[in-house]
């Protein structure tokens, strides 16, 4: 055997190994870098991330109630839009949602009951720990699309969407029976999925919102008052602890110097009148806001999202259905939970998630309620179809190189 032979066998034996020293750790590597805690009380996440391409189902491997939902288009080589993330109350285990066809804003079609243990989606209700979807009873054909949980989790307020000539019908579900009470008509040129309803703590009256007015009603339909106004109802958190106010959503242009020229303010209103009670710090350099609730200090929990650079202003001017412009995400790169004190321009941020991972997002009520923060974990390392790509790949090499070792003996012999 020649002085080159050899070391061109030993250079190919190297490289085989070099190769191997890298695969083999990447396939046989865990999701994520340490095992997750114990399962603890319902709390929120300081972090949440993109899962894995291949994390588990809702519906084939449920783990219970989730503490938050979030959404985001490209979190994978095929993209993710029409699927959501869950992250579980108590730790951060992961689950996604059987593609979903349309596509779901967490916080705005897709929203959480307030245990945590059910997500409504466009047309569904799917059970957290059992895995199994429910579907919400047709309304005329229309497209039905939740708005908000009452607070005994028994009921969801929808509105039915039909095209054509539009139409945005208010109704209240009874979630165990299939049983629908039609409330109101509303502007269909004017409506925002994620900012119409709101229910009292007391689950016996509700607000909700067409064009300029808003009316509160008992859940029976009754109107005990109504006002008209030109701010939104702010989400579904809309009612304050005491149940005598409303926190609306007030938007103005300003400031040229800002990242995104437009403001936000949080107005609390009296619920009967519309006056005015107090105002909360503005929020600056945001494509738009949503309250999600109100802490055990008294401080407005607030989802904020962040514009990508050089984004237009939009705001809650007229759309036909059930679009709404300010929150799509191409105009959306992170989504961050704060929480803002009355008299206090200080926000407090209690979840973050890295650019273009959480673009949208719900937070189940419990978990707000109990102003419980852990430390989050969100997916590391390779996902496990990576993996299985990755040691596919280690035995492929594996196997070649046999292959090639016996072919060359066999050609010396």
């Amino acid at each position: 055997m020649t002085v080159d032979r050899v070391t061109r066998r030993r250079w190919w034996s190297l490289a085989v190994v070099a190769l191997l020293a890298v695969l083999v750790p990447l396939g046989l590597s865990p999701a994520t870098a340490a095992p997750l805690p114990a399962a603890g009380s319902p709390s929120l996440p300081d972090r949440v991330g993109a899962p894995h391409w291949g994390t588990d189902s809702v519906s084939s491997s449920p783990t219970g109630p989730a503490s938050v939902v979030i959404g985001g288009p490209t979190w994978w080589y095929t993209g993710s839009k029409g699927v959501l993330a869950l992250v579980g109350a108590g730790r951060d285990d992961y689950r996604i949602t059987e593609n979903l066809a349309d596509l779901h804003h967490a916080g705005e079609q897709a929203v959480l009951s307030p245990d945590g243990g059910r997500l409504a989606t466009i047309g569904r209700v799917t059970d957290l720990t059992t895995g199994d979807s429910t579907e919400l009873p047709p309304i005329d054909g229309a497209v039905v699309v939740p708005q908000a949980w009452s607070p005994d989790g028994r009921s969801l307020a929808v509105i039915a969407y039909t095209r054509g000539t539009p139409t945005a019908v208010l109704h209240l579900v009874d979630v165990s029976s299939g049983s629908s009470q039609r409330l109101a008509d509303l502007d269909p040129g004017d409506v925002h999925d994620g900012y119409t309803v709101a229910f009292a703590r007391d689950g016996a009256r509700m607000a909700y919102q067409s064009g300029r007015t808003v009316t509160v009603a008992t859940v029976g339909g009754q109107t005990v008052s109504r006002f008209t106004t030109g701010d939104r109802l702010s989400g579904k958190g809309a009612w304050t602890p005491d149940g005598q106010g409303l926190a609306l959503l007030r938007q103005h242009g300003c400031c040229a110097g800002d990242a995104y020229p437009s403001r936000w303010q949080l107005t609390v209103v009296d619920a009967a009148t519309g006056v005015a009670r107090s105002t909360l710090p503005e929020l600056t350099d945001l494509v738009a806001v949503r309250l999600l609730g109100w802490s055990p200090s008294g401080a407005a929990v607030v989802a904020t999202l962040a514009p990508e650079p050089g984004t237009s202003v939009a705001g809650f001017g007229p759309r036909p259905g059930a679009a709404l412009a300010l929150t799509d995400y191409e105009r959306v790169p992170a989504v961050q939970v704060v929480a803002i004190a009355p008299g206090n321009a200080e926000q407090t941020t209690l979840l973050a998630a890295p650019a273009q991972e959480a673009l949208s997002i719900d937070v189940a009520d419990n978990v707000i309620s109990s102003g419980q923060v852990r430390t989050g974990h969100p997916p590391e390392g390779l996902g496990p179809i990576l993996r299985a790509l990755v040691t596919g790949a280690a035995v492929l090499v594996v196997g070649l190189t046999a292959v090639i070792l016996v072919f060359r003996r066999r050609n010396r012999a």
